[in-house]
């Protein structure tokens, strides 16, 4: 056994060189303050350099996006394993695995089956169509009607589209259970949407009613170019969302083919864990997570994710690594899940809370981690502004305890904490299953930029420091909150 003066010596020597470590790569901003002695070894283990090269396995490898359903992500869940073993974690899925299989219905267009021709020209491709909520197959020749709405339609009669193609571009998501739609009974329906919402291979919840109406995602271009062959103005369906009401009843008979095909699978969460050192608090855990599917391969064309939520994910992977290399382990367990499906409307976290594999009693909190490789752009906020910002979401709404934690934590770190996207985001990530259940949460989001959901979004522009300053963060927040007593929820008004 080291004495106690050994001891002292050892772990200044570690804080030291953790501290030089750490301001020889850039990563804490300026203005902070030195790491805990305690926490210093594993703090100093994450690098930018790691960062970049975790995010480009996950990005540039055979993933192919990490499409949940497609076999992309099975290799990256499987892989995402294989980090955590090596960094000391137990499996902690089902069966003594590492995974826990979330069921689901994987819908599939069959793009040679698929289309929609004008007087026998193909206007719509069959690769221009996603999935919706029917499966099976329509194809009938029939008059079609184009409509834009705003968020408050305009009244129809019933019946109103009984035997036509309904072609929609909406203000919102849209779907076939619309009172609009399902009051005028169209033969078929074609909802328009951004590129990045077509998708040709998804997964549905299992237990999600198959729509009675055929209905299909289209792109904007390719229903802009069924509108013109129709009589049309040539952009009928704009950039945006629509600022009126809009309704032409074309005479022009469409042949309309949709084949879509349905299949019951199985996808993982990935669950590792990391018995807490503690023996009287190792049954209560820490909980960390992050989304590690994306949009996969979608009508033959990648979606990388590399900051959506590959970054997320480079981070947990490096979080992981952090707990292993530190001489101190975390008094309480560590429960660290990669998702699937978050994209898909969180299915895989929300599985996770209504299926849990540990008492949900006995996690203290749950941080998350989605988008933090990029610096926040928009039309009025150039990247350049946001090097060293990122959006903490949650803590402040719902317990003070933790928030406070994770700003003592940041005095080590040094980002610029923003608050201004709370209500757009809250509910849009893996932390909201955990919060509906009153756990106390985090959620480090590093803002919306022009890559989002885009085959745009690569290796190019990610901000590694940001990347690893998100795990150093979340890293000292897990150690602390490990050692802490249990927090509050904040009362409601």
């Amino acid at each position: 056994m080291v004495s106690d003066f050994r001891r002292l010596v050892l772990m200044s020597w570690l804080f030291i060189v953790a501290s030089l470590t750490v301001w020889a790569t850039g990563g804490p901003f300026s203005s902070t303050t030195p790491v805990p002695t305690e926490y210093a070894a594993g703090f100093a283990n994450i690098t930018e350099s790691d960062s970049e090269q975790i995010l480009r396995h996950l990005v540039e490898g055979d993933m192919a996006g990490r499409g949940t359903g497609q076999e992309g992500f099975i290799k990256a869940a499987k892989w995402f394993a294989s980090q955590l073993e090596a960094n000391g974690f137990q499996p902690a899925g089902e069966n003594g695995s590492w995974f826990q299989n979330v069921p689901f219905i994987k819908l599939l267009v069959h793009a040679d089956a698929s289309g929609v021709q004008v007087n026998g020209l193909e206007c719509i491709a069959g690769t221009s169509y996603g999935i919706g909520s029917f499966a099976g197959i329509f194809k009938d020749s029939i008059p079609v009607t184009f409509a834009t709405l705003t968020n408050s339609p305009p009244e129809v009669s019933a019946d109103q589209y009984v035997g036509r193609l309904l072609v929609i571009q909406a203000g919102r998501r849209f779907s076939a259970e619309e009172e609009f739609v399902l009051k005028t009974r169209p033969a078929c329906l074609l909802i328009v949407a951004d590129d990045g919402r077509v998708r040709n291979e998804a997964v549905n919840q299992s237990d999600q009613t198959p729509g009675a109406i055929p209905v299909a995602m289209v792109t904007r271009a390719a229903a802009n170019a069924l509108a013109a062959k129709c009589g049309a103005a040539a952009e009928f369906f704009s950039d945006g969302s629509p600022t009126q009401n809009l309704i032409l009843d074309s005479s022009q008979i469409v042949d309309c083919r949709l084949s879509i095909e349905r299949e019951s699978i199985d996808v993982p969460n990935v669950v590792g864990w990391y018995q807490g050192s503690d023996e009287a608090v190792r049954h209560e855990h820490i909980c960390i997570g992050a989304h590690l599917d994306h949009l996969g391969v979608q009508r033959g064309e990648l979606y990388p994710g590399a900051d959506d939520n590959g970054s997320g994910s480079t981070s947990l992977i490096q979080i992981a690594q952090a707990i292993h290399a530190n001489p101190l382990k975390p008094p309480r367990s560590v429960l660290m899940i990669a998702f699937c499906a978050e994209e898909r409307g969180l299915l895989g976290s929300k599985h996770y809370t209504t299926s849990p594999l540990r008492p949900l009693s006995d996690m203290v909190c749950m941080l998350n981690i989605d988008m933090i490789g990029r610096n926040e752009e928009s039309s009025s906020e150039p990247a350049s502004e946001n090097v060293n910002t990122i959006h903490l979401v949650g803590s402040r709404d719902h317990s003070m305890q933790l928030h406070q934690m994770v700003e003592k934590a940041n005095e080590s770190v040094g980002f610029v904490f923003e608050y201004d996207e709370e209500e757009r985001v809250d509910g849009r990530s893996d932390h909201a299953s955990f919060s509906e259940k009153g756990i106390p949460v985090t959620f480090l989001f590093g803002g919306f930029s022009s890559h989002y959901h885009k085959p745009t979004d690569t290796m190019d522009g990610i901000n590694f420091t940001k990347i690893a300053n998100a795990a150093r963060l979340n890293y000292l927040v897990l150690m602390m909150a490990s050692g802490h007593g249990r927090f509050e929820l904040d009362a409601k008004p």
